[in-house]
């Protein structure tokens, strides 16, 4: 993988429920197939006279708390993944200036969120608020190599008891990434209720569904 807060604007946000992963593997999804701590790329440590320089080595991919520095990121990440992942809808009318105090006034103080960072770098983040799966969004250029299926992992240990969210009808990719993991549709409504007038599923996942991978096992 709400009822998704939106750009804080000064009034109360209409639900959006473009929860997306742009993670997918075999029919659009992936299994986990990256640790919490991914092994450096090789690399030489010494160089023949006249060798080109080598290359530094990858730091490892880590999950973990969202911070507030990282909030210009996680804005951008939400932009980017919605405008290339789900180009059915309307024009994004918020600025990133908007999207980032959105994520600084309502997303970090209202939701346990983690990021999924390489060095100083953010690749995704997942938002999760009560038992509600609110955000969860890639990097467009990161898709299908795992990190979604982290993220998520790092969710169902927040919330082990259980996990809901909302997904727009038209997201395939999204819906056959979380009925991989284990997640079933228990509510269709007809998108009244978000801000894009979208139609909607409920899914929800249980323990019984599935079982929670625990950290660092592919």
């Amino acid at each position: 993988m709400d009822r998704k807060a939106r750009p804080h604007t000064g009034t109360a946000p209409r639900r959006d429920t473009g929860t997306a992963t742009a993670a997918s593997s075999n029919t659009s999804t992936t299994a986990i197939n990256a640790s919490m701590n991914m092994p450096d790329a090789p690399y030489a440590t010494t160089a023949s006279p006249g060798a080109p320089p080598t290359a530094a080595p990858t730091p490892p991919l880590t999950i973990r708390l969202a911070i507030p520095t990282d909030t210009p990121a996680i804005a951008a990440i939400h932009l980017a993944s919605r405008q290339v992942t789900m180009p059915y809808l309307p024009p994004q009318r918020r600025t990133h200036d908007e999207v980032t105090r959105w994520v600084r006034e309502i997303v970090l103080p209202q939701c346990h969120t983690v990021v999924a960072a390489r060095g100083p770098e953010l690749l995704g983040y997942a938002a999760v608020r009560g038992e509600l799966l609110d955000q969860l969004y890639l990097r467009p250029d990161v898709r299908r190599t795992g990190i979604g299926s982290l993220l998520l992992a790092a969710a169902r240990r927040h919330r082990p008891d259980g996990l809901s969210l909302h997904v727009f009808q038209l997201n395939a990719d999204a819906r056959a990434f979380y009925a991989h993991h284990g997640f079933r549709v228990v509510a269709r409504d007809d998108g009244s209720g978000n801000m894009e007038n979208l139609p909607q599923l409920t899914l929800r996942w249980t323990p019984a569904s599935v079982p929670v991978p625990r950290r660092g096992t592919p």
